[in-house]
This record gives C-alpha cells, structure tokens and sequence, in this order.
C-alpha cells in the first residue's frame, strides 16, 4: 500500500508559497531603497534552556531577563501591522515559556506565517503551540545516546522523536524540519542516519553550521567545536549526494556549494531582510553580538525608522566576518538577485 506524504504539494501549501513569493518580491523592494524594510521578524522568546549544547552561542546569556507576554504579544501584532511576512520564535528552548501557546497565536493572528526553533524536550508536555504553528524546527544531531551527549540531556533523543510522531498525528498542517547541526561533534555516519530516519518518518532535514569568527572569550566554546574549512567540505560533498539521492534534506545547493567550495566571505544583507531580537528587547550588532538598540517599550515603527537602526544594518554588507548562516547566505543571495540563489530557492519551494 503506497501511503501519501505529509510533504506532498497540497492547499494548505499555498500560504507558503505567498510566503516565498513575498519575501522575494520584498527582497526586490529593500534592495532599491536606502531605508531597509526587514520581512522577517527573529525573536528569542527566551534565554532560559534545559540543554548544555557545547556549540551553543547563547549558553552563557541564560540569566538575561526575558521580555513578559504583553511586550511579546504587542512587537509581533506591530510586526504584521508594518508588513513583516513572518516570524521565527526561538531561544533558548521556547517551549519553557508556558505563555509560548499565546506568543504563537500572537503571531499568527498578525498574519504571520510562523515558524519555531525547539530542542524538542516539551513538544509533548507543552503542545498547544502547534495550533498556531506553520514550520517547526526540532534539533537532532545524532540518533541515541550521541544526540544526549551533544546535548548533554540524557533521554532528550526519545522525547524528540517521540514529540514528532504525536505531532504527525495531532499537527497534520504543521510542516516539520529536524536541524542538524554539523559540528566537530558528530561524524558524517551519525549524520546519515539522521537522514535515514528523516527519510522513514517522513520529515524534511535542514543542516546548519555554527562558526563563531570572532574571538570573543564567551564564543570560545563554539569555536572549539567548529570544523576546518576542508573538514566541512567533504561533509558537505557527501550530504549534496545524500540529497541528490533522495533524501529530504532541505539545504540550498547554493549553500552548499558554498561551504564545498570552502569559501571564507560573502556580501551579507541578512540585517536589511530580518530583524532579530533578543530575549532581553534588545538587538546587537552582528559583528561584535553588542546592544546597539532596543525595542523594548518602544513602537517596531519607530525603531526601524531610527537613524541608528538604518546606519548598522546599512553597514553589514561590508562585514567581513563571513559567518556560515543557512538564512543569511541564502537570504543575501536572493538580495543581490544572483541566479544560483533564486534558482536553489525555487527548487526547495516546489519539492
């Protein structure tokens, strides 16, 4: 018996699909103005998190006071007011806000097309999210006891896959991606078998990179896990393949064939296309991660408009950094209306 898949092209996938054709035509607009007109809307609902990963940027801001549901609630109805497309609610782990049902549903009902990034430990425990929930992002770098290792959170492998198939079942309009993370934590055949499993739950992957450059003694622990540049080219020569063979992994061939070609820098207008925002309200400065603006008990409106918002992010694309974002090198391409881009975009899109 041939059952369907839950990634089949279906009505529910149309919202998506404005989505994408927004975002590119928003792209087009920000890229002729001088004043930038940021789509998507990136906020840390939290600092707080039950996991220890040794790659995690965040893990030394867990004492940072996070903003409360009103203030949460008012950015994300301002967002779609001014003409965000969409939101990305993160941290942290999310779901340790037990108000994070309301913050989704805030978001939604702004119009919003919404997406979480979860480590996945609550997905059972704290559901109602999904309700309001257009994409979800669970995080799985290995299968078994390698993935709690990483985490450092023993059973944390379990709750993830188990959380998945309650919500195959309870969230059928709910788009679920695991994200696995390549790092000097896992070994290429560990990766595959989170393939394979994404394959036979019929799921779709995303692969991510972190690579601090910078030399910030609170990033340190990130570059101790970071591979060479020739380290994640032949991971990545081998997941291309992966992905050619089948497997639904997610990734750009742009990204990848930037990573495989082991390049070191891009123009980056990532700044100009989200606005992300930190638990605490406040946005840093990509480049040396300080406060430079806050949103906090001030109009989205205003802030946006500020002088000082439009100096740094006008800046960004000289950065030299080059850090490997999944978003911000895909996002950057399609800014600059670069062919491999827009045609690697399109071929996610459509599949």
């Amino acid at each position: 018996m041939i059952t369907k898949s839950r990634n089949e092209m279906s009505f529910e996938r149309l919202k998506y699909y404005r989505h994408l054709g927004g975002g590119a035509l928003e792209c087009i607009a920000s890229r002729l103005s001088k004043t930038p007109k940021p789509l998507c809307f990136s906020l840390m609902v939290t600092s707080k998190c039950n996991c220890n990963c040794d790659f995690c940027f965040w893990k030394h801001k867990k004492e940072n006071e996070d903003m409360s549901t009103d203030e949460i609630v008012r950015l994300l109805t301002e967002a779609g007011q001014i003409g965000y497309l969409d939101s990305i609610l993160w941290g942290g782990e999310p779901l340790l806000r037990q108000d994070f049902d309301q913050i989704c549903k805030a978001s939604h009902d702004a119009g919003l097309y919404t997406k979480i990034a979860t480590n996945g430990w609550f997905l059972e425990t704290n559901p109602d999210f999904a309700k309001y929930t257009d994409l979800m992002f669970v995080s799985l770098d290995a299968i078994g006891k390698a993935h709690d290792d990483i985490r450092h959170l023993p059973g944390i492998c379990d709750k993830v896959m188990s959380g998945i198939e309650y919500h195959k079942v309870h969230s059928p309009k709910m788009r679920i991606y695991v994200c696995c993370t390549v790092s000097a934590k896992t070994e290429f055949e560990q990766i595959k078998e989170v393939a394979q499993y994404c394959k036979e739950a019929d799921i779709l992957l995303y692969f991510t990179v972190n690579k601090s450059n910078q030399t910030l003694e609170e990033a340190q622990n990130v570059k101790e896990t970071e591979l060479e540049a020739s380290q994640l080219s032949e991971i990545f020569v081998k997941i291309k393949d992966l992905k050619k063979q089948g497997y639904p992994i997610r990734n750009s061939y742009y990204f990848m064939d930037y990573i495989i070609a082991k390049k070191n820098y891009y123009e980056c207008h990532w700044p100009r296309i989200a606005t992300v925002i930190y638990s605490n309200g406040e946005m840093l400065r990509c480049y040396d991660r300080e406060p430079f603006i806050s949103v906090k008990n001030r109009p989205l409106k205003e802030v946006i408009k500020d002088p000082l918002f439009i100096e740094t992010v006008n800046k960004c694309k000289d950065c030299k950094l080059a850090c490997v974002g999944n978003y911000a090198l895909d996002a950057s391409g399609l800014w600059k209306l670069e062919w491999p881009a827009i045609k690697s975009l399109m071929e996610i899109a459509i599949t």
